[in-house]
């Protein structure tokens, strides 16, 4: 919870610092892949488990529900956007892509 509250601060308020954003996108590409707990065996449903939990998160429901340069600064396009811009777009949509396809299986 605190990571993610966290995370979407920083895309909001630090979206043209490129080191924080592309860093802070990083960990919610990590955490929309989920993290490993316990056994090997076991990792798969572990990792189902913390990624729906973290989808139910009302910061991440936020996100999900206003992807807009509006709210979140690097994702508009303008003169000064670069390639480092498009990464970071980039990433950012997989991330939201990986999170909303949790309910689906």
């Amino acid at each position: 919870s605190v990571f993610s509250f966290h995370s979407i601060t920083n895309l909001k308020y630090w979206g043209r610092c490129e080191p924080i954003t592309s860093k802070t996108l990083q960990l919610l590409n990590d955490l929309s892949i989920g993290y490993p707990f316990g056994k090997s065996s076991q990792i798969l449903g572990k990792r189902e488990n913390s990624v729906r939990k973290l989808v139910k998160l009302s910061a991440v429901q936020f996100m999900l529900n206003n992807h807009t340069s509006e709210h979140f600064s690097f994702l508009g396009i303008n003169n000064q956007s670069n390639l480092t811009d498009m990464r970071c777009r980039t990433t950012f949509y997989t991330a939201l892509g990986r999170l909303l396809m949790v309910d689906l299986g």
